[in-house]
């Protein structure tokens, strides 16, 4: 049995007679590198596959009189993003005030979607309401190498559901990963120089007592001889 997998970009969707469709994939020859001969014993055999976007695209809204997001977030020093309260929003909450409606336009962004699963296998992606308890666990536990069908079990819903249901919560959790990721880039920036500087180190020169007594030593087996 032959198995190789790839990277590649969907060009065409054909409808074709008979409830057939027809899938174009282009791919780099270097992703193929090795893997021509198992591919070419596939032709015109049944395979199975699984087709994931490597970008994960959601909304964002954005307040037209700033051109900025309406919700931010912030990371502490452990990692840990949360929302970052506005100053009207502050002030309207301690005075009880009811909350200003400011129309808003949504903008579509994208994220790679390696950078999400990073940030769920991390340990710091929050659970959300909307979805079943521990959700976050069940996500990164697909994200290492489980199937559908054995979590969707668990949650008792369908693989279709699990599938929806991942989906929803990688476009909800982007934008928090987006600000963790950054966050972490500068902590790997502020680290290197660190880590260069102590393997840099020059190595511990003899004391001048240490030369003193090496010169004692060999003065007196001068001396024996």
């Amino acid at each position: 049995m032959s198995f190789i997998d790839f990277k590649a970009i969907v060009k065409k969707v054909n409808m074709k007679p008979k409830g057939l469709t027809e899938i174009t994939l282009e791919v780099n020859s270097a992703d193929l590198d090795g893997k021509i001969q198992h591919l070419s014993e596939m032709i015109d055999q049944k395979v199975e596959s699984q087709l994931e976007s490597t970008l994960v695209n959601y909304n964002v809204e954005i307040n037209p009189n700033t051109n900025q997001p309406t919700t931010s977030y912030k990371v502490d020093q452990h990692g840990v993003v949360s929302k970052v309260e506005s100053q009207p929003e502050q002030l309207e909450a301690e005075l009880g005030l009811p909350k200003e409606n400011i129309p808003t336009k949504k903008e579509k962004r994208q994220i790679e979607r390696t950078i999400i699963e990073e940030f769920i296998t991390s340990g710091m992606a929050p659970n959300f309401e909307e979805f079943p308890s521990d959700f976050p666990n069940f996500v990164k536990r697909k994200i290492e190498g489980e199937s559908y069908s054995k979590l969707a079990s668990e949650l008792e819903i369908s693989s279709g559901k699990i599938v929806d249901l991942m989906d929803q919560y990688f476009a909800k959790v982007a934008p928090l990963a987006d600000t963790w990721w950054d966050w972490k880039q500068d902590q790997d920036a502020e680290a290197e120089p660190l880590f260069k500087q102590e393997n840099d180190a020059p190595a511990e020169e003899d004391s001048p007592a240490d030369n003193d007594s090496q010169d004692d030593q060999e003065d007196e087996e001068h001396g024996v001889a």
